[in-house]
C-alpha cells in the first residue's frame, strides 16, 4: 500500500513538473516572438490593474474588490502585480501556471480512480497539461486557470465522496467539494450553477444511502458551496445598494457590453448558432480526434450494465458549459466565428479528457497494443501541431491587441514611459483603453485620475489644471468616458489656456501643463 501511494505521489509530481516546464517553454517562445505576448488579452491587462489597485491606489484596501469581476483572481495576483517588472510585462499572471499544473494532477487522480489504469491516468493528465489553449490561459492574467482548478478539485472530492458512499457517508469529502465550489464561485460566474447542483447531489445520494442524522449535517455542509455567492451578493448590496450590481452595472456588466456589440445579433434566441459557434471553438481547442474519442467514451459509459460511476458526475462536469450556452442564448454571453471568447470552450476540458480515458479503457480490452499506441499518438497530434496553424485563445488575444485603438494605446504608453517626469495624469479614454496605457507607462496607478462617468463631479475633472500635470484624451473613448471627452472637446479652448499638446496619434492626445 505504501509503495502504491509513493508511486502515485511520484507520478503526480512528474505531471506537475511537466506542466510547469511546458508553461515556461511557452512563455519563452512567446516572449521571443513578442515581449508583449502576455498582455494581448485586454481582460488580462485589466485584471492586473485591478489586482495592483489593492495597494497602488488613492483609495487602497478592500474597497478595490469592486463589482462585476469576481475578486479571488485579483487577490491571488495582487502580490505579484506589485512588482513593477512583473506588472508591466504581464509576468505577474504566471501565478496561474502552478494552478494549471495542479489541475493536470487532479485530472490524473480523477481518471486513476475511474479506470484503475495508471498509464491512462498519466495520458489524461498530460493531455490537459499540454493543451496549448489551456497553457496560454495558464500563463496569462486571466480567470480561467483558477476557476478550472477549483472546479476540477470539487469534481475530485465529489467523486471520492460518491465512491465511498458504499461504506459510509464521509462528510469530509462533501465539505471539501463545497469549499472548492465556493472558491470557484469567486472566480467565474459559470461556477454559480455548481452550488445548487451540489446540494441536490447531497440530498439525492445521501437519502439514497441512509436516513440517519448524518444526512442533516451532510446537507448543511453542501450549502457551504453557496458561501461565495452569498458573500458577493452581500458585498454588492453593502457597497452599491443592489445585490445584483455586478449584473446591472452600466458600461461594465456583461449584459451592458453585449448590447453594444454585434455578436448578440448572431446568438440571441438562436440555439443553432449558439451550438455552432461553441462547437467550432471546441473543435479548435481540442481537435477532432480528442472530441471523437470523448463521444466514444460517453457511449461506452452508457453501455455499461453496472456503472462504475453514476452518469450524474458527467452531468455535473458539463454544467459550466450549459451555463455558458444559456448566457449566449439570452444575449449576455458572447462568442463569434473569429474566435472571440473562444476560451469559453476550455470549460469542456475536464469532461472531454475524462471521457477520452473511458474510451481508452474500452479499447484496451481488445489487447491490440499497436493500435492503442497509434491512438495515443493521435490524441496528442493535434495539440502538438495546433501552434502551426493557430491556438485560438492566442488568436483571440492577438486580435484584441491589434484591434483599432490597442496598438495606439501602446504607443501612448511608450510616450509616457519616456517623457513622464512627475505629477498626476487625467486619463479620459474609458477604462479598458486606460488600462492598456497605464500598464506599460511606468507610472504608479495612484498618479492616474480616470475621467469616467462615475467620477465626472470630482474636482480633478472639473478643474484639471489644479490637479493634473498631464492629460490623456481618447478621440474614440469607451462608453464610460464618452461624456467626459465630449465635455472637454466643447471646452477645449479653456483647456488649452493651461496645457500644451505634447503628443498625438490616431486615437490619443497627450497634454502637459504649461
Amino acid at each position: 500500500m505504501f509503495v502504491i501511494l509513493e508511486n502515485k505521489i511520484k507520478i503526480s509530481a512528474l505531471i506537475f513538473i511537466s506542466a510547469i516546464l511546458m508553461g515556461i517553454i511557452s512563455v519563452g517562445i512567446l516572449y521571443l516572438v513578442d515581449e508583449n505576448s502576455l498582455l494581448y488579452y485586454g481582460d488580462a491587462v485589466s485584471h492586473l490593474n485591478n489586482a495592483r489597485r489593492f495597494v497602488d491606489s488613492d483609495n487602497p484596501g478592500i474597497i478595490q474588490l469592486g463589482t462585476v469581476w469576481l475578486p479571488l483572481p485579483h487577490i491571488m495576483m495582487m502580490p505579484f502585480s506589485l512588482v513593477d517588472s512583473l506588472f508591466s510585462s504581464g509576468f505577474a499572471g504566471l501565478v496561474n501556471l502552478p494552478l494549471h499544473a495542479l489541475t493536470s494532477v487532479l485530472i490524473y487522480k480523477i481518471i486513476l480512480t475511474q479506470t484503475k489504469r495508471p498509464w491512462i491516468a498519466i495520458i489524461g493528465g498530460l493531455l490537459y497539461a499540454s493543451n496549448p489553449n489551456l497553457l496560454y490561459l495558464g500563463i496569462t492574467a486571466m480567470t480561467e486557470a483558477p476557476f478550472l482548478l477549483f472546479f476540477v478539485a470539487s469534481i475530485y472530492f465529489l467523486q471520492k465522496w460518491i465512491t465511498q458512499l458504499q461504506n459510509n457517508i464521509n462528510l469530509k469529502y462533501i465539505l471539501l467539494s463545497s469549499l472548492f465550489i465556493s472558491l470557484a464561485t469567486l472566480c467565474r460566474y459559470e461556477a454559480w450553477v455548481l452550488a445548487p447542483a451540489l446540494v441536490l447531489f447531497a440530498i439525492f445520494f445521501g437519502l439514497k444511502k441512509s436516513k440517519n442524522k448524518k444526512i442533516i449535517t451532510l446537507i448543511l455542509f453542501s450549502f457551504i458551496a453557496f458561501s461565495g455567492i452569498i458573500f458577493w451578493t452581500g458585498w454588492n448590496q453593502l457597497m452599491y445598494d443592489d445585490p445584483l450590481e455586478f449584473a446591472n452595472a452600466e458600461f461594465y456588466a456583461a449584459s451592458s457590453q453585449a448590447v453594444e456589440r454585434p455578436n448578440r445579433d448572431l446568438l440571441f434566441l438562436q440555439p443553432q448558432n449558439v451550438l455552432y459557434v461553441y462547437g467550432a471553438a471546441s473543435m479548435m481547442v481540442f481537435g477532432p480526434i480528442l472530441l471523437s474519442f470523448a463521444v466514444v467514451g460517453y457511449f461506452s459509459h452508457l453501455r455499461e450494465k453496472v456503472k462504475t460511476f453514476p452518469s450524474s458526475i458527467y452531468f455535473f462536469m458539463i454544467l459550466p458549459v450549459l451555463f455558458t450556452l444559456l448566457t449566449m442564448l439570452i444575449g449576455i454571453g458572447e462568442m463569434n466565428m473569429w474566435w472571440f471568447n473562444s476560451r469559453f470552450a476550455t470549460f469542456l476540458a475536464p469532461l472531454v479528457i475524462i471521457l477520452v480515458s473511458v474510451a481508452l479503457l474500452r479499447i484496451e480490452k481488445f489487447n491490440k497494443k499497436v493500435i492503442l499506441g497509434i491512438i495515443v499518438i493521435g490524441l496528442f497530434a493535434f495539440q502538438i501541431s495546433s501552434p502551426t496553424f493557430g491556438v485560438v485563445t492566442h488568436i483571440d488575444a492577438d486580435g484584441g491587441w491589434n484591434y483599432k485603438q490597442a496598438p495606439f494605446a501602446k504607443q501612448t504608453s511608450d510616450f509616457l514611459y519616456e517623457n513622464y517626469d512627475d505629477g498626476e495624469i487625467l486619463i479620459m479614454t474609458g477604462s479598458s483603453q486606460a488600462h492598456r496605457i497605464m500598464i506599460s507607462s511606468g507610472v504608479d496607478l495612484i498618479d492616474y485620475n480616470e475621467g469616467i462617468e462615475s467620477l465626472l463631479s470630482k474636482s480633478f475633472f472639473q478643474e484639471p489644471w489644479k490637479y493634473n500635470k498631464w492629460i490623456v484624451i481618447g478621440t474614440e473613448p469607451d462608453s464610460d468616458s464618452v461624456n467626459a471627452v465630449k465635455f472637454w472637446e466643447k471646452n477645449m479652448d479653456e483647456l488649452m489656456k493651461h496645457y500644451d499638446q505634447e503628443y498625438e496619434n490616431k486615437f490619443y492626445k497627450v497634454l502637459k501643463l504649461k
